[in-house]
């Protein structure tokens, strides 16, 4: 296995062995603060169910199944004296001459010389990941000492060791990060490496309203409310055996909170109008750009229910944290949006453009970017010119008069990123439009183009669709 990136991880915390069910010590970080952090070695296991830490100070650490090491993990996998860790710097790692062996850098070792270990480098007892890391004392490290683990990029292919362990527990998992960043993917891939047989649920708690959301989270029985025809199964009971992904839980009303901590607490949910609970069998894992430690202390979020929640923290670095992934991101985009055509690809100076750019929005910013300079770049090269943060970043236009002579016609002032081409382009639109009465599909019959290239462009030149 290749060792895991230095920034996957940068702060652990608690020097106890924890089984990952357990939450009740979770507290919230804030990922998003600029205070010095200061930095000690520490090691974290995980696998099988389990995360811990051990400080490394000064003296070594023993692992094993025996009840005199230092790090006692009771698996068959394990020696009652299977490796030694020593501090230092390096580090090092001994295998003690174990029945199953130590893997380290991709080779079984019994006995022999101890061997270095790196920070972010990983071993491997069994089904257990060891990695030295940095310890975080500032602002990123929370106010219970929960683990607060950083994933740079959420991707099945991309996440390693610590994470895919977390991944097949059944930890709920709290993942933080501004808008924007991939929570939603981190989600799936978290589900997709549970090997969990059920569905993954996606709730976003701000879109429905307080009532709505009762029903939708725990269902309802057959006459339970006014139009209650019949028994509806909610959400959290149809996600049997699978994941529930809670995105922008920082949203929910306090009276739904109170109700969703006994599903999180006890899996099981009461029906509205039930009188008898169902047991359900889910893994939660809730999103939010919120900082709930925050909301915790205003009282707008039950910290019973956080909690629960936080059974183990995952943060994602916004984009501008992330810059070496902005040109790997940009062209996966550009596929994606080319759809097996031909890629003109981007110009040399294209990518230093967009590693300079902060992207607030972040990794959803850098796709509509890229997806607005390939309708500009017209199938040839994309240029700085095309790429259009501006657009991306800043608030909705205001609608204006149609210059056309058909009132179905709506437009809104030009965008000041088009060039002379673009802007003739634009009007040619626009008299289309207005020569076929509004009617999309002549209006791209005449133009030369489909009708789904002529709703790209109503949207690129800020041309309402028309209502005819």
């Amino acid at each position: 296995m290749a060792p895991i990136p230095s920034e996957l991880i940068d702060a652990a915390s608690a020097s106890a062995m924890r089984r990952l069910p357990g939450a009740d010590e979770a507290t919230p970080v804030h990922p998003g603060l600029d205070a010095p952090v200061e930095v000690s070695a520490m090691l974290v296991v995980a696998g099988a169910g389990f995360l811990s830490t051990y400080e490394l100070d000064q003296r070594p650490l023993t692992i094993g199944r025996a009840a005199g090491c230092d790090i006692v993990i009771d698996h068959p996998e394990l020696s009652r004296r299977h490796a030694v860790v020593t501090p230092g710097a390096p580090a090092t790692v001994l295998d003690l001459g174990s029945t199953n062996g130590t893997r380290i850098a991709g080779a079984i070792r019994r006995g022999g010389p101890a061997s270095p270990l790196s920070v972010s480098e990983t071993f491997h007892i069994g089904p257990f990941a060891f990695m030295v890391v940095a310890r975080a004392t500032g602002p990123e490290r929370s106010m219970s000492m929960r683990d607060v683990l950083r994933v740079p990029d959420p991707t099945v292919a991309a996440v390693h060791g610590v994470v895919r362990s977390i991944a097949a527990g059944n930890a709920n998992v709290l993942v933080l990060g501004e808008t924007g960043v991939g929570k939603e993917v981190l989600a799936e891939t978290l589900h997709e490496l549970s090997g969990r047989p059920g569905p993954l649920i996606r709730i976003n708690c701000a879109a429905l309203s307080e009532s709505l959301l009762e029903s939708e989270l725990f269902g309802h029985e057959k006459g339970s409310f006014t139009g209650a025809a019949t028994a509806k199964v909610g959400l959290l009971e149809g996600a049997a055996g699978g994941t529930v992904f809670l995105d922008e839980v920082g949203e929910l009303p306090l009276s739904i909170q109170a109700k969703l901590l006994r599903a999180v607490e006890r899996h099981e949910v009461l029906r509205v109008g039930a009188v008898r609970v169902t047991p359900i069998d889910v893994r939660f894992v809730a999103a939010t750009n919120r900082d709930l430690g925050a909301e915790v202390e205003a009282g707008t979020f039950r910290r019973d229910l956080f909690f629960r929640l936080d059974g183990v923290t995952l943060v994602i670095p916004p984009l501008r944290e992330r810059r070496g992934m902005i040109g790997r991101l940009a062209l996966g985009f550009l596929r994606d949006v080319q759809r097996g055509a031909a890629i003109a690809g981007l110009a040399p100076e294209v990518l230093a453009a967009l590693e300079a750019n902060d992207w607030p929005g972040n990794v959803r910013q850098l796709k509509a970017v890229i997806e607005r300079a390939v309708l500009l770049a017209h199938g040839g090269e994309i240029r700085v010119k095309h790429l259009a943060f501006a657009r991306a970043a800043g608030s909705a236009p205001v609608l204006a008069s149609a210059p056309a002579p058909v009132p179905a016609v709506v437009v809104v002032d030009a965008p000041d990123f088009l060039d002379e081409e673009e802007q003739q382009d634009r009007e040619r639109v626009i008299a289309a439009l207005a020569a076929c009465a509004g009617n999309q599909s002549r209006a791209a019959k005449q133009l030369g183009i489909g009708r789904t290239s002529l709703l790209q462009k109503l949207r690129l030149y800020r041309i309402a669709r028309p209502r005819a």
